[in-house]
């Protein structure tokens, strides 16, 4: 017998017998370099104890018949049933665990009312009309997917990411792209005659379907509305679309009976049984009721845009940002909105969809620096006397890329939000030096020199970007305890500087919006230095490792600080971290008997009772939010008034009392 390595083999089964009877239940042996990830890669996908993309089908589901007679309060029902698909999808669930379980999406060439055959028809029943399903929950249908359609094309414009914010993947399974608007708008305008005319449309629940339709109908226009630009149709659109929420809510649909053939039309399983690149678990409709809230808040958002779509001062972008940054508001924050909201501000080379990128120079130099840009080049043109030509078009260019992205950034998600500001810093520090070297080759004049304004301009706006950075970690739960104390005493550094760098800048400033915006950020962030110096002074006795260890710590937490390329410029860095002053910091505050947190404490609650009457000009007409928002951190100032009144007793004060909660504020503390 020729066999590879020869035919003398011994059977030895009984030999691996008698080693098994030796072991213990359970035992395992395993020859060198082969682990147990090792034999389980024996089994082959698609076993379903080991393979997480696959899960049985439930066998005892009826199965779907999509031309199954409905009641219209069940039509209504399934309708509200496949809003709620919709709204998932936009809180980041995958289209297959939310749209396509919708069955009738997979169903719309059988309930095509030319194509099904007479035999199918049977007997007529008033009471559930087949058009109640070949019309008008045909046409919902097309409109959902058209509304998905329509989202996904905003939200594919790279502003959010993929697999982080939204889920792209279609499955092969077609959102009527190739469909006009036009065509949907027919059909669901035919669905709602037909209600009106027709005999066989139950007057009971008519009314019901056709707000169900119109709104549909609403919702398509706003979609539309916002890729093409047209935000002056978008106020009368969500006005109408809320009315017809609040109605749609006044008369909810009862929830199907247990022989009711309603629920059949949602198969969360479905998703097995489509491409998919990921493995997808079954996930459970929110209640109507969160449904409803968030596509509210979805129509707020879209309203808020149409406003913030005509304020040109960039100022009032920031400040928008920053308040839905600070409120805890999800349903405000969706990817789409997100994503449309940086549309709105720049897309194809245009600012707002009318100012070339210039005007974005033009914004920086006049709400930050008082002056003109023009004025500044004319100045620079007669005064440069360097080697080379002035550095104009690269000064230029920075300040787009870095304020155009800020104000973006303001619109990423928190992490995403934090990474994009530690990369930016480099480059802010990059321009700060930039103004250094002009300064340095400028001929001398005896009239007003605009540079140290525009260089003190630049370091406010790079050490906002270090307080972001810092605070977010806070949001982000990423501290430890000991984390924390450094991170709190290091935002009251940054912070004296940028109070120091306004004190600077706003002498020269004339009355103007500007100068009032200064003079609001001026107040806010010495109580927000207030707070930081509070929470930094009692949380002191989390420190429990070496000061060592620690600094290590610190350099891995703020390596975005010590980066080399820092060394390529003469300037050195403006507010980075240093670590043997908070050492010193620590030990002077625990041996000042006049410094009080609660003092802090109630110092940044006066100062923010003072901005809640004060907002500014600049906020245009989100007063309210703002004020809204001062409130909330105020509020939270309130809690903190029980912290210890010297440092004597916050050795003695109960730290765990503190509780960092985002849904309360996503930066400080509060007590419960």
């Amino acid at each position: 017998m020729d066999l590879p390595g020869g035919d003398h083999f011994y059977d030895v089964t009984q030999l691996f017998a008698d080693a098994a009877a030796a072991m213990p239940s359970g035992g395992l042996v395993l020859a060198q370099d082969f682990t147990l990830q090792d034999a389980m890669a024996a089994f082959e996908i698609g076993e379903p104890r080991f393979d997480s993309g696959l899960a049985l089908m439930d066998q005892t589901r009826p199965l779907f018949d999509p031309l199954e007679p409905l009641l219209p309060e069940e039509v209504c029902w399934i309708i509200d049933r496949a809003v709620a698909c919709e709204m998932e999808w936009h809180t980041g669930y995958t289209l297959s665990q939310t749209i396509y379980s919708f069955s009738h999406v997979h169903a719309l060439r059988e309930t095509d009312p030319e194509l099904i055959p007479a035999d199918q028809l049977g007997e007529v029943d008033l009471t559930r009309p087949l058009e109640l399903i070949t019309i008008v929950l045909r046409a919902h249908t097309y409109g959902l997917l058209k509304s998905c359609d329509l989202s996904w094309r905003e939200l594919n414009k790279g502003n959010v990411y993929d697999t982080e914010d939204w889920q792209s993947e279609k499955c092969d399974v077609p959102l009527a792209e190739n469909l006009p608007v036009s065509y949907i708008q027919a059909k669901l305008e035919h669905a709602c005659t037909w209600l009106d005319r027709s005999f066989k449309a139950s007057s009971t629940w008519k009314d019901a379907l056709h707000d169900r339709l119109v709104l549909r109908k609403t919702l398509i226009e706003l979609f539309s509305a916002q890729l093409s630009k047209e935000y002056h149709l978008f106020r009368p659109l969500v006005d109408r679309a809320r009315e017809l929420v609040q109605k749609i809510r006044q008369t909810p649909p009862p929830d199907p009976g247990p022989d009711s053939p309603a629920p059949r039309a949602f198969d969360p399983q479905f998703a097995r049984v489509l491409v998919s690149f990921i493995p997808l678990h079954v996930i459970k409709l929110p209640d109507q009721d969160i449904v409803w809230n968030k596509l509210v808040g979805l129509l707020d958002s879209l309203d808020q845009l149409s406003t913030l779509a005509g304020v040109s001062n960039l100022t009032s972008w920031k400040v928008m940002g920053h308040i839905q940054v600070w409120l805890s508001k999800p349903n405000r924050r969706l990817p789409y909105i997100r994503s449309a909201s940086q549309s709105t501000l720049f897309e194809d080379g245009l600012v707002l969809s009318k100012y070339t990128q210039k005007h974005i120079v033009d914004s920086f130099f006049m709400e930050n620096c008082g002056i003109s840009y023009d004025l500044f080049m004319d100045m620079i043109g007669r005064r440069w006397k360097g080697p080379q030509t002035s550095p104009l078009v690269h000064l230029k260019r920075s300040i787009i890329e870095l304020e155009l992205g800020y104000i973006k950034a303001l619109w990423y998600n928190p992490a995403r939000r934090r990474r994009y500001c530690m990369k930016s810093l480099f480059d802010w520090h990059a321009l700060y030096a930039l103004c250094i070297d002009i300064q340095h080759n400028l001929e001398p004049s005896p009239d007003q020199d605009p540079l140290p304004s525009l260089r003190t301009a630049v370091l406010v706006q790079r050490l906002s970007v270090i307080r972001e950075v810092v605070f977010s970690g806070a949001q982000l739960s990423l501290y430890s305890a000991e984390e924390r104390v450094f991170a709190y005493w290091y935002a009251t550094q940054v912070l004296e500087l940028q109070l120091s760098c306004m004190e600077r800048i706003i002498p020269g400033l004339q009355e103007s919006s500007a100068l009032d915006e200064y003079r609001f950020q001026s107040i806010f962030l010495t109580a927000l230095q207030a707070i930081s110096s509070a929470v930094f002074s009692v949380s002191l006795k989390k420190l429990g490792t070496s000061w060592q260890r620690m600094r290590l710590n610190c350099i891995r937490r703020y390596k975005w600080a010590f980066v080399d390329e820092y060394e390529d410029f003469d300037q050195p860095p403006v507010g980075h971290p240093n670590f043997l002053k908070f050492t010193a910091a620590c030990a002077a505050i625990q041996q000042d008997r006049d410094y009080s947190p609660v003092g802090q404490i109630r110092l940044a609650s006066v100062l923010l009772e003072e901005l809640v009457s004060s907002s500014g000009e600049w906020t245009g007409p989100w007063v309210e939010e703002r004020t809204q928002s001062i409130q909330c951190l105020r509020d939270v100032c309130q809690t903190l008034e029980t912290l210890p009144a010297s440092m004597s007793e916050a050795n003695a004060w109960d730290m765990s009392v503190l509780t960092w909660d985002p849904e309360v504020h996503p930066w400080f503390p509060f007590v419960r």
